[in-house]
Parts: structure tokens; C-alpha cells; sequence
């Protein structure tokens, strides 16, 4: 375990790395897995408002990405559980660990 400083807006942040797709993240590979981390990294950064815009851009993509994360079902390709699934994620546990993520940042931690 170490930590690593989370940049939302001027704030830093220290957390403690155990979240369930940095290791992931880390080892995208390419084509499709690749594809793959870059839209579960984008949820990551639109939900914890790291992401460029203004703010209220940020509060959009925000809700977005909370639906996103939030719609059950795999209905289609890149739907939250089927991304999880294909880079051998458990969906819950990452679905839980995001929304939680976003309320600390929310709460401006």
C-alpha cells in the first residue's frame, strides 16, 4: 500500500491506493482493452471532478457518469457491468468504490 495524491481542482488529496482498477488502469494493453480502461478511467475523472471544464461541465459529466456507473445490465458493449467484466473486475465492488469516491470528493475531500 502507498499513497499517491489525487489532484481535484487546486486541492491534493492523499488516499491510500487499494481501489480495485488501478491495477488495471495500469496495464491497459491495447485496441479494445485499452479502449476499455480509457472509458472506466474517464468515469474515474468525471466523478471525482478532475476532469477539465468549468464547473458546472464537471457537475454534468458527473451525473452522467454516476447514471453510467448506476444502470444495471448488459444491454450493450460498453455498458458499465460489460466493461467491468471484460478487464476482470467484479462490477459491484467497483460500482460501490466509484460511488463512494464521488461522494468524498463531493463532500471536498
Amino acid at each position: 500500500m502507498h499513497a499517491e495524491p489525487i489532484r481535484s481542482g487546486r486541492q491534493v488529496v492523499e488516499r491510500t491506493i487499494e481501489e480495485p482498477w488501478l491495477s488495471v488502469l495500469k496495464e491497459r494493453g491495447s485496441g479494445e482493452r485499452a479502449l476499455l480502461c480509457a472509458v472506466l478511467a474517464d468515469a474515474v475523472r468525471c466523478l471525482t471532478h478532475t476532469i477539465g471544464g468549468t464547473p458546472k461541465d464537471q457537475a454534468r459529466l458527473a451525473v452522467q457518469a454516476r447514471r453510467w456507473v448506476m444502470k444495471r445490465g448488459e444491454d450493450w458493449p460498453y455498458s458499465f457491468e460489460n466493461v467491468c467484466a471484460a478487464l476482470g473486475l467484479h462490477p459491484r465492488l467497483v460500482r460501490r468504490r466509484l460511488l463512494a469516491l464521488a461522494r468524498e470528493f463531493e463532500r471536498g475531500r
